[in-house]
C-alpha cells in the first residue's frame, strides 16, 4: 500500500479545518530528570540528583497533545480536581490550541487530579509515583456531561473515547456517548480498557493492543491467523466498521468488517526507546486522517508510521506533519504525484 503525495497534502490541509472531541481520563504526567552518582546511606536505593523537571499531558490529555502536534483542534471532556495539579493540567491544555470554550472539565472537590511522577536518571526510569483516587462518576455528573456534550458534539468531525479506567468513562456514559454520536452521525473511535471491552458497540473502530484483545477473549494472540480470528470474534460482538489490533514489534493488523478485508502492516520503528503513549498516537492520527478523508487502510498506515516515530522518543511523545511525510517517503510508502 502507498499513499499519494497529493492526497497526503490535501489531508494535511483539512486537518486544520476539523475538530476532534476527546472524552476520557485526564492525567498529569510529571518528570523529575537527573543523574545518579551514589547509593543512599539510608537504604540500598539510588539517590537521584534532580536537574530538571517538567509536566505534560497524560491519559486522554496525550491524545489532545497529539492532535495539536498535527494541527488539529481538540474539544476536551474530562475530570480534574480542584487542586494545583488540576490548574496546571488545564493550563497545559489551553497551551495546546484548545479554546477555553472547548474545555468541558468536571472539577471535583473530592477527587484529586491524577498525577503520575516519573523519576528519570541517565535516560532510565528509576521509579514512578502515582497519586490517584479511582471513583466512578455519579449519575448527576453523567447528566451534566451529556447535556454539555449535546451542544459540543455538533462542532466535532469525530469523537475519541480514551479509556484509562480511572472512573470517568462509566459503562452507562460509554453507551450514552456512543448513542449520541451515532444519532449525530459522528465517527467514534475507541482506545479501550479490558474491563469495558464489549461495551463499545456500534463504533467506527477500536484499537486495543494484542495483550488487551487477548485478555478480553481469554486467549493468547500471536500469529496472523490468531489475530484475524480475534478481529472477527470481537467484531461479531460489537459490530464496528473496523477493528485494529496493535502488535508491538509485529506492527498492526486491521480488519475492515464492511468489506471483510485484512491489512497486516509491519512495524517501522528503527529503535524502541519508550513506548509510553504510542497507543494514543495511533488512535489520534488514525482518527484525524480518517475524519479528513483518508480510507481506513491509508489512515492505518499513517498511524503505524506515526507510532514508529514516537517510540523512538522519551515519554509520551508526539509527531508532526513533516515527520509523518518524511517517514512515509523514507519507508517507500509515499507515491510521488504525477
Amino acid at each position: 500500500m502507498k499513499i499519494k503525495k497529493s492526497l497526503l497534502h490535501q489531508t494535511f490541509a483539512k486537518l486544520s479545518q476539523i475538530k476532534v472531541l476527546v472524552i476520557g481520563d485526564l492525567i498529569l504526567d510529571e518528570y523529575l530528570i537527573g543523574s545518579v552518582e551514589r547509593i543512599s546511606p539510608e537504604a540500598p536505593v539510588p539517590v537521584v540528583w534532580v536537574r530538571s523537571e517538567k509536566q505534560t499531558l497524560g491519559g486522554s490529555g496525550n491524545v489532545v497533545q497529539n492532535l495539536s502536534s498535527i494541527g488539529v483542534r481538540g474539544i476536551v471532556f474530562g475530570r480534574i480536581g480542584e487542586d494545583k495539579a488540576g490548574e496546571n493540567l488545564e493550563s497545559i491544555l489551553l497551551s495546546y490550541s484548545v479554546a477555553k470554550e472547548d474545555l468541558a472539565l468536571l472539577k471535583s472537590k473530592q477527587i484529586p487530579t491524577i498525577l503520575k511522577t516519573r523519576i528519570i536518571a541517565s535516560h532510565q526510569q528509576v521509579c514512578r509515583v502515582d497519586r490517584e483516587e479511582i471513583v466512578p462518576l455519579t449519575n448527576e455528573e453523567e447528566k451534566q456531561i451529556l447535556e454539555r456534550l449535546k451542544d459540543k458534539i455538533k462542532e466535532a468531525s469525530a469523537v475519541i473515547l480514551s479509556d484509562y479506567d480511572k472512573g470517568y468513562l462509566t459503562p452507562s456514559l460509554i453507551q450514552s456517548v456512543i448513542s449520541l454520536c451515532n444519532a449525530e452521525n459522528k465517527i467514534v473511535t475507541v482506545d479501550p480498557q479490558v474491563s469495558h471491552f464489549f461495551l463499545y458497540k456500534n463504533i467506527h473502530i477500536m484499537t486495543p493492543n494484542h495483550h488487551e484483545a487477548g485478555k478480553a477473549l481469554g486467549k493468547k494472540l500471536s500469529s496472523d491467523s490468531e489475530i484475524e480470528l480475534a478481529c472477527r470474534e470481537i467484531s461479531e460482538r460489537i459490530t464496528p466498521d473496523a477493528m485494529m489490533i496493535t502488535r508491538g514489534e509485529k506492527g498492526m493488523s486491521i480488519y475492515e468488517r464492511t468489506s471483510n478485508r485484512f491489512y497486516h502492516i509491519p512495524t517501522v520503528a528503527k529503535e524502541v526507546f519508550d513506548v509510553t503513549g504510542a497507543g494514543d498516537t495511533v488512535i489520534t492520527t488514525y482518527t484525524a486522517f480518517v475524519a479528513s478523508g483518508m480510507s481506513i487502510g491509508e489512515a492505518a498506515l499513517v498511524s503505524n508510521v506515526s507510532a514508529g516515530i514516537v517510540v523512538g522518543k522519551l515519554g509520551a511523545a508526539t509527531v508532526t506533519q513533516s515527520e509523518i511525510e518524511e517517514a512515509l517517503r523514507t519507508l517507500g510508502y509515499l507515491e510521488e504525484s504525477k
